[in-house]
């Protein structure tokens, strides 16, 4: 009897539906001296870098930061993220830089959204 019981629920549970596992959106704000900083190229890559015969780095997607600082990288798979800005800058009259990393982590039922801030410097 505990037999025919367990392979009936085991039987259930496995028709049962899947739960569906959403990607991350991850917005980066970029920011110098506090203000929203404009049209400044944002670069990220997955895991581990990868570069190329010259020794840079591998970018896997590139956005330009937009009039209120932001940029939006959709649907990225759960994984390590590293973000990365760097850019001459005209106002502060010398290059200026920021980079962090995000785990965007696996969800259910729900999209996963993350809010990042890279201050210039």
């Amino acid at each position: 009897m505990k037999l025919v019981i367990s392979v009936v629920t085991i039987t259930i549970l496995s028709s049962c539906e899947k739960a569906i596992v959403y990607n991350g959106n991850v917005n980066v704000m970029v920011q110098y001296n506090q203000q929203p900083v404009p049209d400044i190229p944002v670069y990220y890559y997955a895991g581990v870098p990868i570069k190329d015969n010259s020794g840079n780095i591998t970018y896997q997607g590139m956005q330009l930061s937009a009039i209120d600082g932001s940029a939006t990288f959709s649907q990225l798979p759960p994984g390590q993220y590293h973000f990365t800005a760097s850019v001459f800058l005209k106002l502060a009259h010398k290059t200026v830089a920021a980079d962090t990393d995000v785990t965007v982590r696996k969800r259910y039922r729900d999209e996963s959204n993350y809010q990042i801030l890279l201050p210039l410097r």
